[in-house]
Order: C-alpha cells, then sequence, then structure tokens
C-alpha cells in the first residue's frame, strides 16, 4: 500500500502538494492559539475537514476508486465552514443574516445538485461532480470576501492592513475562488470516470491557486497574537 501511495504522489505531485501543506497552518494555529478567535476556529475546523477529506480522496484515488462523492459532500461543509468565519468579522446585523441564510439556501442547492447530477445515486462508481455547486460557490465566497473589505475600509478599525491576520486570510480565499471561478464550470466534465474532458494543465491550476492560498493563510496566523486579538 505504501508503495501505492508513493507511486500515486510521484505521478500527481501538484495536487499531492495541495493536500499535505494543509498541515503547515493547522499546526500553526494550535501554535499560535489563533483558535481563540471565532474565526480562526471556523478556519480551523476547516482545515481538519479539508484534511480528512482529502486523505480519504487520496487513498481511493491511489486505488483507482471513483472518490467524487466525497468532493460532492464536502462543497456545502467547506462552504459553511469558510462563510462561517466572515459572520463573526461582519459588524452589520444584515450582512450577519445574509451569511446565515446563504449557507442554508447553498445547503439545499448542494444537495439538489448532487441529485441531478446523478439520478442513480446508488451508483458511486460513476458518481458525477455537482454541475453548478461548485461555481456559485466561488461567486458567494468572492462576494462575502470584497464584502468584508468593503466594509474594513470603511469603518478605518485597521491602520495597516498587512498586519491584520485576517487579511491574509481573506486574501487566500480570494486568490483561490478568483482562480476557481473560471475551472468550477468545467469540473462536471472533466471530473468523470468515463469520457472525462482532458484539459491538461488547466486542472492542476486549482491546485497550485489552493497551495499558494494556504500558505497565505499561514502568513496570516503566524502574525496572529493573543496581545493583539485582545485589542479588537
Amino acid at each position: 500500500m505504501v508503495e501505492t501511495y508513493i507511486s500515486f504522489v510521484h505521478n500527481h505531485l501538484i495536487p499531492c502538494i495541495a493536500v499535505f501543506t494543509t498541515l503547515i497552518p493547522l499546526f500553526l494555529i494550535w501554535y499560535r492559539r489563533a483558535y481563540i478567535d471565532p474565526s480562526f476556529l471556523f478556519l480551523l475546523e476547516y482545515l481538519i475537514f479539508k484534511l480528512v477529506i482529502d486523505l480519504v480522496m487520496f487513498h481511493y484515488a491511489s486505488l483507482r476508486t471513483n472518490n467524487i462523492l466525497f468532493y460532492n459532500i464536502c462543497v456545502p461543509v467547506r462552504y459553511a465552514l469558510l462563510s462561517a468565519m466572515f459572520y463573526h468579522k461582519f459588524e452589520v446585523k444584515k450582512f450577519k443574516k445574509s451569511i446565515l441564510y446563504a449557507i442554508v439556501g447553498f445547503t439545499f442547492f448542494s444537495f439538489w445538485d448532487i441529485f441531478r447530477s446523478n439520478p442513480d445515486i446508488s451508483d458511486l462508481h460513476n458518481h458525477n461532480m455537482v454541475a453548478y455547486a461548485t461555481t456559485l460557490e466561488s461567486f458567494l465566497m468572492l462576494f462575502w470576501t470584497l464584502l468584508y473589505f468593503y466594509e474594513t475600509i470603511n469603518t478605518l478599525k485597521i491602520p495597516n492592513l498587512l498586519t491584520f491576520p485576517f487579511f491574509w486570510v481573506c486574501s487566500g480565499i480570494l486568490l483561490y475562488y478568483s482562480s476557481f471561478i473560471f475551472i468550477a464550470p468545467v469540473l462536471h466534465y472533466t471530473e468523470k470516470w468515463k469520457d472525462p474532458l482532458e484539459l491538461g494543465f488547466l486542472e492542476k491550476v486549482p491546485y497550485i491557486f489552493e497551495t499558494v492560498s494556504l500558505i497565505l493563510f499561514s502568513v496570516g496566523i503566524w502574525i496572529f497574537s493573543k496581545r493583539y486579538y485582545a485589542k479588537q
């Protein structure tokens, strides 16, 4: 089994780097005790969930078994955890309520998309990726991130964004979903067990930006301090 894993990593190095880079911000959140901030606590929960799902998908992929079901389940959970970070950062009540409504609505939409994309839901071998949920998730996350920047600039609470930990988290999210939004609409056709659409290097682009976004998360977590948090 170890040889199988090593062979898979060798043949799919870029996606595997995106998986194992998750360990860096995970360790830093624990080391810097950043989880005392509710937003970073949700980030911690997301990173743990991401790592578990990624490892499960890594295992099944190395065995040449369809693992898309795990990705489809991951989509609404990922969105809920990441958008919940903004819920604790927004100060305007209507923004907070909008996030809660969006989480509920997006969860229902995601499960509708899963069943729509897979009329025979019990056929796991030929399970297909959601057609629309990932694209909608990208739009929503970009919207919350830009809205947060807008609120932050208007309130003038932060004198220097570069020393503000959550700014780096937002930058990572903005970078990842800005690249992902162009790839997401075609993933339903590329990530198929039968007759997938080949995009070549473009298929690796989301993994590259995912790795960069995790590094940006790590930068924000590293400059986090309890003293700074107490001032907020």
